[in-house]
């Protein structure tokens, strides 16, 4: 998944968790990391916001350029983790 911003912009990130076995599942717990891609630095970290199936994320990058939005959350005794592309112009 990539996403665009422009320079100054604050956006929700959504995504929406689906069992691959159609099973039902609770989302115990979220969080996120925005990290800058050519220094690696996270700039941003936080809880992401769980609605239901649904993880919820805002996020306003200081910097023009790449970032990574790592998303991790823990279903049963799972941890699973979920990137997006961010390119900010």
């Amino acid at each position: 998944m990539n996403v665009d911003f422009e320079f100054g912009e604050k956006k929700h990130i959504k995504l929406r968790i689906c069992s691959c076995k159609g099973t039902d599942f609770i989302i115990e717990r979220s969080s996120y990391e925005l990290i800058c891609k050519g220094t690696q630095e996270v700039e941003d970290s936080g809880g992401a916001v769980i609605q239901g199936h649904i993880l919820d994320v805002v996020i306003q990058p200081q910097k023009k350029g790449r970032y990574k939005l790592r998303v991790m959350y823990e279903i049963l005794d799972e941890k699973l983790i979920t990137e997006v592309e961010v390119m900010v112009k």
